[in-house]
């Protein structure tokens, strides 16, 4: 089944940080590339990702140097990176329907819908109002570890 599907921040993470869903998020992945599936993300991932890593720095639970380098191994991660200018009408109507407090997911769903594709998440709550509305999000944690 080749093809697209749009991963988010928060999965994108799962494959920098060892924490929970971390096995499922790279099982994923591995799927992915056996099935010859190209992941696409918005270009605002890498900053998210980086706010993310930014937090681990402040906790003091990832060094700044550790933080760079994994920040830094996105880019050999395969994902292909969109504008997100065409999706900002879509996004802020999708945020908006699905009573977000943010546009940043939405976003990412409105990639998934111009590409005809399913969107994975680490974001259960995210999940669950979308996929409950229909949209053809998923949850890494419905994804086999193996």
């Amino acid at each position: 089944m080749a093809g697209f599907v749009v991963v988010d921040a928060s999965l994108a993470v799962k494959w920098l940080i060892v924490e929970e869903l971390t096995k499922e998020a790279n099982a994923l992945a591995g799927h992915w590339s056996d099935q010859s599936t190209q992941m696409v993300a918005l270009h605002l991932l890498p900053m998210e990702v980086a706010n993310t890593l930014h937090q681990h720095v402040r906790r003091g639970s990832l060094t700044l140097e550790a933080a760079i380098r994994r920040l830094n191994g996105l880019r050999n991660s395969g994902v292909h990176f969109r504008d997100a200018s065409p999706l900002h009408a879509r996004a802020l109507e999708l945020a908006s329907e699905l009573r977000q407090g943010a546009a940043y997911d939405a976003h990412y769903l409105a990639l998934a819908e111009s590409l005809g594709c399913e969107m994975w998440t680490a974001d259960q709550r995210f999940h669950r109002v979308a996929a409950g509305a229909s949209y053809p999000v998923h949850w890494v944690g419905d994804f086999p570890a193996n």
